[in-house]
């Protein structure tokens, strides 16, 4: 058993498409859109709020593919329409 593990937690060997000591990285790209649960971390609420919201119109989910995915643009407009800045309430 314990040469079986070994084998699991030996050193992978660098692919040919990184660098030999690893500093290569991938180029950061900006996430357009959200999955249920991402978009529920994005606006600070839980995945079930994100339904009550969906279902009475104020988000706009995208449901061309399997999963409704949720825009940023669309989270953050959101975000504005509903937030009411700091000392500003009457």
């Amino acid at each position: 058993m314990l040469k079986e593990n070994e084998q699991l937690t030996k050193p992978q060997a660098p692919s040919r498409h990184g660098q030999a000591n690893g500093t290569k990285t991938k180029p950061l790209v900006e996430k357009k859109g959200f999955k249920r649960a991402d978009a529920a971390t994005y606006l600070g609420v839980t995945p079930v709020t994100i339904d009550r919201l969906t279902k009475r119109g104020l988000l706009h989910p995208s449901r061309a593919l399997r999963h409704p995915i949720y825009s940023r643009d669309d989270l953050d407009r959101f975000l504005r329409e509903t937030s009411e800045p700091f000392g500003e309430r009457g």
